[in-house]
């Protein structure tokens, strides 16, 4: 019986120190758990705190692919902005069409074109050749893989050889361009 009381007081003691060190023990223990099972976590003030999994881009692969562009008209872009883009990626060569509608307050058209360039770690750089207002123009676009789809680097365009290239020295913004289905026509 005394072997027992001595057992359960040693107990009792190294539960009081496992319960005051807890601070120091716990965030290691539950951060060899998440890593056995392959969940990004961070330690913050000493606590364990999950990360949520970040969704790898997608693969730009070879096939026919479609996207679409919606932009409301708002007081920074005055402009509704409609596209589809129809592309086939073969190899590192991708070709296709895109047109859309624009229209705000001074215009309303649309336009049509086709779309030639090269695809270099998961990125397509492309001449977008098109016709707006019976103006015929062409501009080089980017556009890289993301989540759910593509985002068009939009930079600053300047002239030059009589087409309009993005400005690379600059600042761009992106342009998410959603995965849809494909028409069965153009």
């Amino acid at each position: 019986m005394k072997t027992i009381r001595i057992i359960l007081l040693i107990l009792i003691i190294i539960g009081f120190g496992a319960l005051f060190t807890q601070k120091n023990w716990v965030p290691k223990l539950v951060n060899q758990i998440l890593l056995l099972e392959n969940t990004p976590i961070a330690i913050i003030d000493n606590s364990a705190v999950v990360l949520p999994k970040t969704q790898p881009n997608i693969t730009l692969v070879d096939g026919r692919q479609c996207y679409t562009y919606n932009q409301e008209a708002t007081n920074e872009a005055p402009y509704k902005v409609d596209e589809f883009i129809d592309i086939t990626i073969s190899g590192k060569s991708v070709t296709g069409t895109k047109r859309g509608t624009q229209s705000g307050p001074d215009m309303i058209n649309g336009y049509i074109g086709s779309i030639i360039g090269t695809l270099s770690q998961n990125k397509i750089t492309a001449i977008y050749s098109y016709m707006v207002e019976g103006s015929k123009n062409k501009e080089k676009e980017i556009y890289q893989a993301n989540k759910t789809g593509i985002e068009k680097l939009r930079y600053p365009l300047i002239e030059e050889g009589g087409i309009l290239i993005p400005d690379i020295s600059k600042e761009f913004k992106t342009l998410l361009y959603s995965r849809v289905g494909c028409e069965t026509s153009n």
